[in-house]
């Protein structure tokens, strides 16, 4: 591997394409077919080193270049100079859009709109399904480093979520010289149970459960969490339930649409499974499969109900069953009433799957550099807008056009947006432009999801680009 970052000035009309891309949480059963196929397509692969060391089994003839901690813009130099001899993969953890180098990599692109982002499973929605946890409402996503945003930001909105009673995950919550910001994050939420997820999807992973009280009083509890820990903590809306690390009976996450979004361990599972059960959109996303396809009609209870008698009939019989969510099965899926309808009766595994989120942000640019908020659905303009004004970048999830128009009254005018459905699948449709142009199209429909960017962002060539700061001197 090389360390040196190239100087030389990218040719305007290279061909070749720059594919940022995330490889999910680390495990390479976690990884996507299309990241897979984005890497092993790529003469050049750029990353950070212990990234790199992930996917060592994709890297065989292929130039590689690396760098350690603080050297991101010059991995983007390396990345996008490479460009002019072939196509380069610059990689990402988890997704590229989440703390990731989505944003760096399209903000020093001479051309954004030749850039392509591909997105991959999120560590805190890998940590959420491996411990049973689903977002049914809504979920906060909060970095505690204080090396690129003022710290007042931060627990700004740290207590903008928790009057909104908001589910949190928490990256990048201690290292060796930050340690104060947990406490001052924990005594905001001094009453609620925390999950600390260490090294999820990589060697050595482990979960268990404590309390934010337990870690403000205990100082070897909170000297076991470090760069590679992301701490949840439940909040309004969020299920929790048992699950296993195999079983008969499978919740799996299909990403947004088609096989290339699907993990090489969902692809594992279906290939197995005796009966795949789903909604009919679900099923035609995900290709052949040996199993019988099974959809059910009629209400969303009811659907559920079917799905898990099928397949605890196949389990009880020694047979495997998938249950499929769209995205991901943590986040606003029906997955729960799965969960639920098997608790003391049967074990569930759940199998993540790339969120629609992280689909939508990635076909948008780069537009969730920073911290970002989760919601099922627009019921109240008065939470997403206040959450905007805070700094969140926002995600609210199926939207009608004449509540676009209301949620938009309420947001700063300039800021980039994205309204975008069926990101992924037959059909996608996405306009990107300001709140206030956006407002003035007077949108109609139904089923969007809507964007709102991080702040500091800008549309250039029809992408987002919010940026982050990596200018910014970094003394960890």
């Amino acid at each position: 591997m090389n360390d040196s970052a190239l100087s030389r000035s990218i040719d305007r009309h290279c061909a070749n394409r720059l594919s940022i891309v995330g490889i999910g949480p680390g495990d390479a059963s976690l990884r996507t077919l299309a990241a897979v196929d984005a890497i092993k397509g790529a003469d050049y692969v750029v990353g950070y080193r212990p990234y790199l060391k992930l996917i060592e089994d994709l890297l065989p003839g292929k130039e590689v270049y690396s760098s350690g901690m603080g050297k991101e813009t010059d991995r983007v130099r390396a990345a996008l100079d490479l460009l002019s001899r072939g196509p380069v993969a610059l990689v990402s953890s988890g997704d590229a859009n989440v703390y990731g180098m989505a944003g760096l990599g399209l903000e020093m692109a001479e051309h954004p709109a030749e850039v392509e982002v591909i997105p991959g499973v999120t560590s805190f929605t890998a940590a959420a399904c491996r411990a049973g946890l689903l977002f049914r409402e809504c979920v906060a996503v909060i970095s505690l480093s204080d090396l690129l945003t003022p710290w007042q930001d931060i627990e700004g909105r740290l207590r903008q979520a928790a009057d909104f009673g908001m589910p949190v995950a928490l990256y990048n919550p201690r290292s060796r010289k930050r340690d104060w910001q947990l406490l001052r994050a924990l005594n905001i939420y001094e009453k609620r149970d925390v999950l600390v997820a260490k090294e999820v999807g990589r060697e050595g992973e482990r979960l268990f459960w404590t309390t934010a009280a337990a870690l403000m009083d205990s100082v070897s509890l909170r000297e076991e969490i470090d760069m590679t820990t992301l701490l949840i903590l439940p909040g309004r809306g969020t299920y929790r339930g048992d699950v296993a690390r195999e079983a008969e009976v499978n919740l799996v996450g299909t990403g947004p649409g088609g096989q290339a979004n699907l993990t090489a361990e969902a692809r594992t599972i279906l290939s197995s499974s005796e009966k795949i059960l789903g909604a009919e959109r679900y099923l035609n996303l995900i290709g052949d499969y040996p199993g019988e396809k099974v959809a059910h009609a009629g209400p969303c209870p009811e659907r559920s109900y079917a799905r898990f008698q099928e397949a605890e009939q196949l389990a009880r019989s020694g047979k495997k069953a998938s249950i499929l969510t769209g995205g991901d099965p943590s986040i606003f899926s029906a997955g729960w009433r799965i969960m639920d309808l098997a608790r003391n009766r049967l074990p569930v595994h759940i199998s993540p799957g790339v969120s629609a989120f992280s689909s939508v942000a990635a076909r948008a640019g780069a537009p969730l550099s920073g911290d970002f908020a989760l919601l099922s659905q627009l019921d109240n303009p008065e939470a997403p807008s206040l959450l905007a004004a805070a700094g969140f970048g926002v995600v609210i999830y199926n939207v009608k056009g004449h509540e676009v128009q209301a949620f938009l009254q309420e947001l700063e005018p300039e800021r980039a947006v994205a309204l975008a459905r069926d990101v992924a699948r037959k059909g996608e449709e996405m306009i990107i432009m300001k709140a206030e142009e956006l407002m003035e199209t007077k949108p109609s429909g139904f089923r969007f999801t809507l964007l709102v960017s991080c702040p500091k962002a800008e549309i250039r060539e029809g992408r987002i680009i919010a940026r982050r700061g990596y200018d910014t001197k970094y003394s960890y």
